[in-house]
């Protein structure tokens, strides 16, 4: 399950309308008739067009094909937080401890992530431990190859929109210098020399760049959790006391959020003082 990111919908949405209102602008007072100053279909065949078409020479067809899902990952985040991951934990545990390993067949279809849900499948199954982790690790190293195709896409794509911004700014002055004799073709040559540019400057960084570091953030994120979960599988493997295994997740959240689940005043001291 996922619930929407809103941090990056806000950015996209706030960022375009400051872009905007700057473009309608003109010192105080608002023209809405100043954007058609800002359209040029030419530079939109150049910068986007031509960037987008060097993506496809950069990279296979396969990746190219993911793009809409990894720009849909950067509007989304998963629906279980880490908190509620320990909580589970502690559950499975305490019936593992009571009713032995077999009982937690019940529990698999209860889990939502593919991850976690494989972890336990394997510890029911009676897999060994060395083999459990080496299969979690080479899962979690798969996910970060996966994701790190798509961050790096997005940032080829933000690396290439300034350089056709000057491929265009250079075909504009191209075609203004040709026909300097000619006034009437002074403005559309100078329009394209310059939008195109804007152009670039936006797709890199407003658009593309940021969505791959938004990405890049996300995938330290998961691979963390991944990380956590790993060593809670292990541990109810090995049939660790539910207060020892809780401890030890805790130990990935941040000071605030481990605030939320300590229950003593020791603890909570602790916690301070390491913070």
């Amino acid at each position: 399950m996922k619930k929407r990111d809103m941090a990056t919908t806000l950015g996209l949405t706030l960022g375009a309308a400051c872009i905007i209102i700057g473009m309608l602008l003109d010192g105080s007072t608002i023209k809405p008739k100043q954007l058609i100053l800002f359209w040029d279909l030419p530079s939109v065949f150049i910068t986007l067009g031509g960037s987008f078409f060097t993506i496809l020479i950069c990279y296979p067809m396969k990746v190219i094909k993911k793009l809409p899902s990894i720009l849909k990952n950067a509007f989304f985040d998963k629906e279980m937080s880490q908190a509620d991951i320990i909580e589970k934990f502690v559950d499975l545990s305490k019936k593992a401890r009571k009713e032995g390993l077999l009982s937690l067949e019940d529990e698999v279809e209860t889990i939502n992530d593919s991850f976690f849900k494989h972890g336990i499948q394997m510890v029911v199954d009676g897999m060994e431990p060395e083999t459990i982790r080496e299969v979690l690790e080479m899962e979690i190293s798969s996910m970060e190859r996966r994701h790190s195709s798509g961050i790096n896409l997005l940032k080829s794509w933000a690396g290439y929109g300034p350089a056709y911004g000057m491929l265009g700014t250079l075909i504009g002055l191209t075609q203004m210098l040709a026909s300097i004799n000619d006034p009437s073709t002074l403005g559309p040559g100078m329009a394209k020399a310059i939008i195109t540019s804007f152009y670039g400057s936006v797709l890199a960084n407003f658009l593309f760049g940021p969505l791959a570091d938004k990405l890049e953030c996300k995938t330290d994120e998961e691979s963390e959790i991944m990380e956590m979960m790993l060593e809670g599988i292990i541990s109810i493997q090995a049939g660790v006391n539910p207060r020892v295994i809780e401890d030890k997740l805790k130990t990935y959240l941040p000071p605030e959020e481990r605030l939320k689940l300590v229950s003593s005043e020791s603890d909570r001291s602790a916690v301070l003082e390491n913070e």
